[in-house]
């Protein structure tokens, strides 16, 4: 399509049609050591502001390219995320989870990546959310966007965007709070299903996982150096909150500790990879949900849905049943705030009914109940 130089202008040229009409301004600025910039515009004015923008960056010697969220999409950001996370440039716990879910996202929203981050908007993230929504829970949605929101953060300034796609989508709002006791019953029925696992190391760390209220990740990455005997604690140099924290051990935790081989040759304590305990986990609650069912016990049968978290908050929960203060199960728990605390804090219902009841039988004065009234009361009414 010919263009022809607009009158008055240095680097406006109109563009042509083959029936001669006007279709579109074309700005082409070229200069010797800096960025080419070659686009259109409908309006005028838009291609006028344009072209002050990018001789401004120039006159003072910025060499930026101001058309790089044109030619680049939001594919372009994703990949350039994982190339980061795979080249080692970006060091972050959780690495290989992050890279899974940076490739399912590129994978599965191909519309949405081959967009140019000049022209995506929320809109585009909201409807994605919408039809995410249709597949997955809101807290993982939640988790999507907190793992995105940063690399368009940083992709707004590399790229000379206006302002991130994200900066004002909101995450989906839900209550996904797990409230989880794990019963005597249940408890029995899962670990005569783990001791019959393959690793013997299996049945040892759910026991572990349950007397100290460890974490999982961290459970694995503990190591022979960190443990203190006599002092009945294994030292974690990274957590989940960034600081460091002594587990505290059970007289039980030190012998489950005590009974673990590879001792003398140091490294990780629980020598086994996170998948690996992870199905064999699966496959023990699968067994001793089915064993409930074959017993009858019907009331048993939820146990094919617990999972290993639920010894976490099953740990933190029976600090509380023993009575220790908020401070006392944070020490113990290593967490630094007590509203992450509060959510692990599951009590008993039968045991806080039984406190409940016990406080009103101390001697505090009850009242009657509705529409039963004595006849001495009544008889001593004046009104009466």
């Amino acid at each position: 399509m010919p263009t022809i130089k607009l009158d008055g202008e240095n680097y406006i040229y109109e563009r042509i049609s083959a029936d001669g009409r006007l279709t579109s301004y074309q700005v082409k600025i070229r200069r010797k050591g800096f960025p080419q910039h070659n686009t259109s515009f409908d309006d005028l004015d838009e291609a006028r502001r344009f072209v002050r923008q990018v001789l401004g960056d120039q006159d003072r010697g910025h060499k930026v390219d101001r058309l790089a969220g044109h030619r680049n999409t939001v594919g372009d950001v994703i990949d350039g995320a994982v190339k980061s996370l795979e080249a080692g440039k970006r060091r972050v716990k959780g690495a290989q989870s992050e890279l899974y879910r940076l490739r399912a996202f590129r994978r599965n929203n191909l519309v949405l990546c081959s967009t140019a981050l000049s022209d995506v908007t929320e809109d585009h993230f909201e409807d994605w959310i919408v039809e995410r929504l249709e597949e997955v829970k809101p807290n993982t949605v939640k988790r999507d966007l907190r793992l995105l929101k940063p690399i368009f953060e940083a992709a707004t300034w590399q790229y000379d965007l206006r302002r991130s796609p994200l900066e004002r989508v909101r995450a989906p709002s839900a209550i996904d709070e797990r409230i989880r006791r794990i019963s005597e019953d249940e408890e029995a029925l899962l670990f005569a299903e783990l001791v019959m696992a393959e690793n013997p190391i299996v049945p040892l760390a759910a026991e572990f996982a349950l007397e100290t209220g460890c974490r999982r990740s961290e459970q694995l990455r503990i190591e022979w150096k960190d443990y203190d005997r006599r002092g009945g604690t294994v030292w974690l140099a990274d957590a989940k909150n960034g600081r460091g924290r002594h587990i505290l051990l059970s007289e039980r935790a030190v012998q489950i500790l005590e009974a673990l081989p590879g001792r003398a040759a140091g490294g990780k304590i629980f020598k086994i990879s996170g998948n690996a305990l992870k199905k064999a986990f699966e496959y023990a609650r699968a067994r001793a949900a089915r064993r409930a069912r074959s017993m009858g016990r019907e009331d048993l049968m939820s146990v094919g849905t617990l999972r290993w978290h639920d010894f976490r908050h099953e740990a933190i929960s029976r600090c509380f049943d023993a009575g220790w203060t908020s401070e006392q199960v944070m020490d113990f728990s290593g967490h630094v705030d007590i509203k992450s605390l509060l959510r692990y804090r599951h009590p008993k219902v039968d045991q806080s009914v039984a406190r409940l009841r016990a406080m009103k039988a101390n001697g505090q004065r009850t009242l009657p109940m509705p529409g039963v009234i004595e006849a001495s009361v009544v008889g001593n009414d004046p009104k009466s």
